[in-house]
């Protein structure tokens, strides 16, 4: 059905090859099945949207499964819609069409991608790229959704008048004084009954239309509003930038997490002893129980999603103490006199991962618990990424300003991901 469009079709077997074939290939739309072997569709749906690199990416459950709870679940793990299999052609077209896959929005998407790959400059080029993508995401989200509430307004018209018809037809009781209303009646009962049930649905038709309809016109109302703002607040400069961010983040939040300000609030409060001293493990025993307090917060509000920790690595000014390898040069000297300076990266990278054993086995018994509902992600960067910018280290700077540099890049950051969004 999709190559009679002229698209090029890919297909996995099971959703494990499907995460393989991702990390190679990025398909403009993604038709998943439900039932397959090994995971099923709502566990490959949650791998895609939680991998940054394939967030982005439409994905469309195809399968029998039915019913609103379904569809629910479906859209709450990202999915944009659910397609019957026995779904008519012209129905897959418009969903091609409302994805810009097929049609005059195919060529409309490439000239804007040429546009915004010869536009995108200035002093932050991955805010602006960052921006368009927004826009274009939460554009297709809108004309999908409501395309979905569409069909299923249908969906509900149909089963109301397949109710009313059922009882038009349910035979009549066999008192001859009930057949009609009296000697003078025209008009048969059954007919009268028929009138008043369907000018009743007719008003449910007209109300549920007239609610969504108001519904969807909010939301554009909104979303217009929202990318007005963020426009104007560009130009301004990175602050401002940084701040329309967090407020389109937090909109974005409030659609589905109630609990997204308690979530801000114990993360922040995880990253308020982020540092950790020169010959200190990063991952050690007080960052256990850092670890230890987070998850117990997290418990508390029934959480469910991962918990990224992220390792940065200061490049100190040491002088070499024999058998004992390096410590930090004395603070009266200069960067010049340094034994050595920094990391190479590779020894940065393990230097990040370093942990004590009751932190490993806290991981180990949080990662192989059945059903865990928090997971654990460990990165190091190494140094490629301080918080902090050194001097030129040949101008002789002192090795206390150094070495109080090095200290602040020397941290652990903490980040929660809800699953879901």
């Amino acid at each position: 059905m999709l190559e009679t469009h002229d698209l090029d079709v890919d297909t996995a077997v099971s959703a494990e090859d499907a995460l393989v074939y991702l990390n190679d290939h990025r398909p403009d739309v993604i038709f998943m099945d439900h039932l397959m072997p090994g995971m099923d569709g709502f566990e490959a749906v949650s791998a895609i949207k939680n991998n940054p690199a394939t967030a982005t990416i439409p994905i469309m459950m195809y399968t029998s499964q039915e019913g609103e709870v379904y569809v629910g679940q479906a859209r709450a793990l990202g999915a944009v819609g659910v397609l019957p299999k026995q779904v008519e052609p012209v129905e897959v077209s418009k969903v091609l069409k409302s994805l810009r896959v097929i049609g005059s929005n195919v060529e409309r998407r490439v000239q804007k991608d040429d546009v915004e790959a010869s536009s995108t400059s200035g002093e932050f080029p991955n805010l602006e790229t960052l921006d368009q993508d927004l826009r274009t995401l939460i554009q297709d989200l809108f004309v999908q959704q409501r395309a979905v509430l569409r069909r299923d307004l249908l969906d509900s018209y149909e089963t109301i008048a397949t109710r009313v018809a059922d009882e038009i037809r349910a035979p009549e009781p066999e008192v001859a004084e009930d057949k009609s209303i009296g000697p003078d009646s025209s008009i048969p009962l059954r007919l009268q009954i028929a009138v008043a049930i369907l000018s009743l649905a007719a008003l449910i038709f007209a109300g549920l239309y007239w609610q969504r309809e108001r519904s969807w016109q909010d939301l554009q109302q909104q979303n217009a509003s929202l990318q007005r703002m963020y426009i104007e607040q560009q130009a301004v400069g990175d602050e401002n930038a940084q701040q329309v961010q967090t407020q389109l983040r937090d909109y974005q939040q409030s659609l589905g997490a109630a609990h997204a300000v308690t979530l801000n609030t114990i993360e922040w409060a995880a990253n308020q002893s982020s540092g950790y001293a020169f010959d200190e493990l990063p991952l050690g025993d007080f960052r256990l129980s850092v670890m230890e307090e987070l998850s117990s917060h997290l418990e508390a509000i029934s959480f469910v999603g991962q918990v990224r920790i992220e390792t940065h690595v200061g490049d100190f000014c040491m002088t070499s103490a024999g058998a004992n390898g390096y410590r930090l040069t004395d603070s009266e000297v200069t960067t010049l006199q340094c034994d050595r300076l920094g990391f190479a990266p590779s020894e940065a990278f393990e230097l990040g991962l370093r942990q004590s054993v009751a932190f490993a086995n806290f991981i180990k018994m949080a990662d192989t618990r059945p059903a865990a509902r928090i997971r654990f992600d460990i990165v190091s960067l190494g140094n490629s990424n301080p918080l902090l910018e050194y001097p030129d280290a040949s101008s002789g700077v002192s090795a206390a300003v150094w070495n109080d540099i090095a200290m602040h890049n020397n941290r652990v950051e903490i980040s929660i991901f809800p699953d879901g969004q």
